[in-house]
């Protein structure tokens, strides 16, 4: 797909975003924000969106391909402040080196699988009030920053001039074995729309710093001044909060 469609297709998904919050929060500003359910437990995470590549063979955003990332993933919220969050994430990355120092451009294409742990601060309490007073009504736009390690497993493919790759492709020869494995930063913030108690949205930016020259399977033996490759990724993501019932208080006993 053209380079170019992307950033198009970004900014209406930005400004569907931007319309789709302001209509939830006509929808749920009201009884929906008012809430007797602590920010405590486990909620399950689901994301997508678009990644791109920092790397050896291309180091601006003018020569990447946005690539589509998915994850899924479970956070615990210790406060309405603080929670611990672990996932799994794919993320392609790809790009293109125009260089003129070769004859031919080179191209690359990685497939990238993440497992990492962050730990995740609210930048504002998760419940409305301030000065030693809280409310029982959450907010609806709450802002957070996240920041962790991990690793990544990764499989790269090199080959010359532009496109795609496909199975028909001239590629070059594995700078090493691989897949490889390199440790991760993952590095981000978003803010998060809360809908009720059981879902929110989130929009989230991550920058991911690695331990690997590698992710272009292009290491220094080619760009001695080269550092290392990194990668970042532009998400939305699903979070469900499953309803907790306690048992003991919600039975019904009735005296004969």
């Amino acid at each position: 797909m053209n380079r170019k469609f992307y950033p198009s297709l970004l900014i209406l998904c930005l400004i569907l975003l931007n319309l789709g919050s302001a209509a939830a929060q006509q929808l749920f500003g009201g009884k929906n924000s008012t809430s007797k359910t602590t920010e405590s437990g486990i909620v399950v995470i689901v994301g997508a969106g678009v990644s791109a590549a920092k790397s050896s063979i291309c180091g601006s955003p003018s020569c990447s391909d946005f690539g589509p990332s998915v994850s899924v993933g479970a956070l615990y919220k210790v406060t309405s402040r603080i929670g611990l969050s672990g996932q799994i994430e794919y993320a392609r990355l790809s790009a293109t080196e125009e260089s003129a120092k070769r004859p031919l451009d080179i191209s690359f294409q990685s497939e990238v699988i993440g497992v990492t742990g962050t730990a995740v601060l609210n930048l504002l309490d998760s419940y409305a009030g301030g000065f030693g007073y809280r409310s029982l009504r959450k907010r609806f736009i709450v802002p957070y920053v996240r920041v962790g390690a991990g690793f990544v497993y990764y499989t790269p493919t090199s080959y010359p001039g532009q496109g795609e790759l496909h199975d028909s492709q001239t590629t070059y020869y594995p700078a090493r074995n691989y897949p490889g494995i390199a440790l991760v930063i993952p590095m981000g913030a978003g803010l998060r729309f809360r809908l009720n108690d059981e879902f929110s949205i989130a929009t989230e930016v991550t920058y991911h710093l690695t331990s690997t020259d590698y992710l272009d399977n292009i290491g220094p033996e080619l760009h001695p001044a080269a550092t290392k490759d990194h990668y970042g990724i532009a998400a939305v993501k699903l979070l469900y909060t499953p309803p907790i019932e306690n048992k003991i208080f919600s039975r019904k006993y009735s005296r004969k």
